[in-house]
């Protein structure tokens, strides 16, 4: 595989598994669980945490080694052993049954990859290297925090409130356009950075407002 294409996928309420019970197992659990997956764990000896999310029923757990049928009807694998055998019959199996599969430090036998990411809400960044170097992909990842920070969760949910009401208010598509572009490039952020402005809700708001006056809509 030289290129993965990137796309976003939906996997809230979709049947999950995973294949092993270790700390990088459990990342990945816990990553599927944020998103909303209906998670199957498959070893018989797991971390004390993914113990306790099956006692409160967020997992289920299968107390075995895995088994050939324990990736059919499942919408994704990780696989997260260190046992070359169960790696290759896994990938057998999930290319068969049609499931996409990760094998942890396994790139050449993924299906996909999971790039590094930063959230701040709705807005979601992720960088890849296409398996070639993830230190470089976290490298990336701890600059692109320190020029992103939590205030862009508040001005992606703004920019959300904006959509919405300029939708209902502007017939024109033109002008809508004109407006978002106006708000996204303006320089609201860096003036909230340097303490110019305190709320970035009512920044946005403001600039809707002189954007309405100034086309005497």
């Amino acid at each position: 595989m030289d290129k993965y294409y990137p796309v976003m996928l939906d996997i809230c309420d979709k049947p999950c598994v995973v294949i092993g019970g270790g700390k990088v197992a459990q990342r990945k659990v816990l990553s599927l669980l944020e998103y909303g997956a209906k998670v199957t764990v498959i070893s018989p000896i797991v971390t004390d945490k993914l113990k306790e999310l099956q006692q409160k029923e967020k997992i289920y757990r299968i107390e075995r080694d895995y088994r050939c049928g324990d990736i059919k009807d499942n919408f994704l694998v990780y696989v997260a052993t260190d046992n070359p055998k169960v790696n290759a019959a896994c990938l057998e199996e999930s290319r068969k049954e049609k499931v996409l599969i990760n094998i942890a430090d396994q790139p050449r036998m993924c299906s996909f990859l999971v790039p590094a990411s930063i959230k701040r809400g709705d807005l979601t960044l992720t960088i890849s290297t296409n398996g070639k170097s993830p230190m470089l992909s976290g490298k990336i990842r701890k600059e692109l925090e320190n020029m992103f920070g939590e205030e862009y969760e508040i001005f992606i949910n703004a920019l959300g409130d904006l959509r919405k009401m300029a939708l209902e208010e502007i017939d024109d598509i033109h002008i809508r356009k004109e407006l978002f572009k106006r708000v996204v490039y303006s320089n609201l952020m860096n003036r909230y950075k340097s303490g110019e402005i305190n709320n970035i809700k009512e920044a946005v708001m403001k600039l809707y407002d002189d954007f309405i006056k100034e086309i005497d809509f």
